[in-house]
């Protein structure tokens, strides 16, 4: 190999490499999900009305509730999410299902994507799982 051929491998192999490193620190999305704070691409299920107290807040699904606790620090905070949530907002652009039994069984509804509200009497205090969904 000739030395300019040398230079342009070596100046091609320097550039991969600081690429590679750019991309290896470069961290996930905003939205982490079930970390108590409802940020964009998520979907949150609210310990009160209105939008009280603690959020549940879904970046993936979660079909089923019973292993999961509302993060501390707000009325609310420790407690069960399971049938114990009374709003929600969904801030992601797909809708979301969610459903009052495990296995999005049960009662099942549909929040649209930027929608939120009150959950009606068939949902109040009685959602045990979520799944986002996808529209043609």
């Amino acid at each position: 190999m000739d030395k300019g051929m040398r230079k342009i491998a070596v100046g091609c192999a320097a550039v991969f490499s600081a690429c590679a490193t750019v991309l290896a620190v470069a961290g996930p999305s905003a939205a982490y999900g079930k970390d108590g704070n409802l940020e964009v691409d998520e979907f949150g299920l609210y310990w009160t009305t209105n939008r009280g107290g603690c959020v549940f807040d879904l970046y993936g699904e979660d079909l089923n509730f019973s292993d999961d606790y509302f993060k501390s620090g707000c009325s609310g905070g420790g407690q069960k999410v399971n049938d114990n949530t009374e709003s929600y907002w969904n801030r992601d652009v797909y809708a979301w299902k969610v459903g009052t039994d495990a296995g999005l069984d049960g009662n099942v509804g549909e929040i649209p994507s930027n929608y939120w509200g009150n959950a009606s009497t068939n949902f109040k205090n009685k959602i045990s799982s979520a799944t986002y969904t996808f529209h043609a």
